[in-house]
């Protein structure tokens, strides 16, 4: 999550079995709270979808109602809260004089623009991505209370990838030639449906990628583009803090998807700071105990943990059983840490747990205090995702939402497919207004500056960082 160079996707991409605290009714309920889904297996035959309520798209590739098997029909989002937000930086633009030229292109028309999100929302891990889609929808509320961009609100046509390469692919084709782009998408599976976007080159598609094949695409533009390795500056700093310790690491990595690959990327650039990985575990959905891990580990002479392949859930279970073993070692984490699930299941034995990231810490009070754009991203996803929990797929769907809405303001309000490309490869330096580190999304180039965070008290707290802002030491590698 993400596993990313810029947000920790290492950590993100990894977690099939990470959010098994999570149900499919849970899920429902949360749907149906964020006013995202109607939610009882009737098909819907309302009128056009308000504020960028979803269309979700069933098993069989049709749109489909979110409740019981067999359903069929277009769901339409209801209204969205009549809120006006703290926003302090407005993406808005108003229609020109002369209108917007209306039905410019596919999925859009005079007062609405449509795009998709493809997502892993049930399956085996239920609801373990659904952030990114809270996410998405929470930045376009606060676009379309601003008014829209050039008249047109901004609606999202919504569809499950269910943990799943063929449901990915399939829920993709469907949506590709319905939608003007795809938006803040979040699977696993990724790469699986970059056949369908490969082959409609002129289609923009603003996610973070998780597959090789997704990240090399010249229509996918990510706010948190990947390296083939990971930032060097924690790295470094662990190195200096920790001392001998850092030649003994241990470390687990998701065995699924492309986490093999993300992991043996990161190993090299541990290698490149002068750290030595001694003990290392690929697990998969099946694993929910580490305690056999940690016995392995400390057999092994393992002194410290560097982990960038877990979140919040599965985090907090690694960490008990680190504790229940007594190991002292230093547990650093790569991003998956920063997690209000991690700090509830993790009680007290949170407490010393090290966590480096490239996003600001976005669920503390401390930090909306100081960076506005974090006040709205709290403001935002309470408005629409009400008992989501705020996490690390939220910020990725608002910054890929947001970094959509820039280019859609430059393109203009004749809007096309390709002005919104051209737009979008002239985007050099993003940073969702300071919510995560700058990076390149044009050319494709990671974030190098970071965060440094330390659970003290079971709360989170900055450690050698500025207020409101990233350190920048380091670079990437390789």
């Amino acid at each position: 999550m993400p596993a990313r160079a810029v947000l920790g996707v290492v950590v993100a991409a990894s977690l099939l079995a990470a959010c098994g605290n999570r149900s499919d009714v849970a899920v429902r309920q949360r749907a149906a709270q964020a006013q995202l889904y109607r939610g009882d297996g009737v098909a819907s035959t309302a009128g056009p979808q308000q504020q960028g309520g979803p269309i979700t798209v069933g098993p069989t590739g049709g749109p489909q109602a979110s409740g019981g098997p067999g359903s069929t029909g277009v769901v339409p989002g209801a209204q969205l809260p009549a809120v006006s937000g703290p926003s302090t930086s407005s993406q808005a633009a108003p229609p020109p004089a002369g209108g917007n030229g209306g039905a410019t292109d596919v999925g859009v028309t005079g007062d609405s623009v449509t795009v998709g999100n493809v997502s892993d929302l049930s399956g085996p891990v239920p609801g373990i991505f659904q952030g990114a889609v809270v996410g998405t929808q929470a930045y376009f509320a606060k676009v379309n209370s601003e008014g829209g961009a050039y008249g047109r609100q901004l609606k999202l046509a919504i569809g499950d990838g269910q943990l799943d390469c063929s449901r990915n692919k399939a829920v993709t084709a469907d949506l590709a030639p319905r939608v003007f782009a795809f938006v803040g998408s979040f699977s696993l599976y990724d790469d699986c449906g970059s056949d369908v976007i490969g082959a409609r080159p002129t289609l923009p598609d603003i996610h973070s990628a998780i597959g090789t094949k997704t990240q090399k695409l010249k229509n996918n533009f990510s706010f948190a583009p990947m390296g083939r390795g990971w930032r060097t500056g924690p790295l470094d700093y662990y190195s200096k803090t920790f001392g001998t310790k850092w030649q003994h690491i241990g470390a687990i990595y998701a065995n699924v998807g492309g986490s093999p690959a993300i992991w043996a990327g990161v190993k090299t650039a541990i290698a490149h700071s002068g750290g030595k990985v001694v003990s290392e575990y690929g697990y998969g959905p099946a694993d929910t105990d580490f305690t056999s891990t940690i016995i392995r580990m400390r057999n092994d002479g393992v002194q410290m943990i560097y982990n960038t392949a877990v979140d919040g859930a599965y985090g907090a279970r690694f960490v008990n059983a680190a504790r229940a073993q007594s190991v002292p070692w230093p547990i650093v984490f790569g991003g998956g840490a920063y997690d209000k699930t991690f700090l509830a299941q993790a009680g007290a034995n949170a407490n010393g747990v090290w966590n480096d990231a490239q996003y600001t810490l976005f669920f503390n009070a401390s930090d909306a205090a100081s960076i506005p754009a974090v006040k709205d991203f709290q403001y935002w996803t309470d408005a629409v995702g009400k008992d989501q929990t705020k996490d690390l797929y939220e910020v990725y769907g608002w910054a890929s939402a947001a970094l959509y809405v820039q280019a859609l303001r430059a393109a203009g309000p004749q809007l096309t497919k390709a002005k919104l490309l051209t737009a979008l490869h002239a985007i050099k330096r993003f940073d969702a207004g300071g919510l995560v580190a700058a990076a390149d999304p044009a050319d494709k180039k990671p974030a190098t500056c970071w965060v440094l965070a330390k659970v003290v008290n079971q709360a989170y707290q900055r450690l050698d960082s500025p207020a409101g802002s990233f350190r920048c030491d380091g670079s990437y590698f390789p």
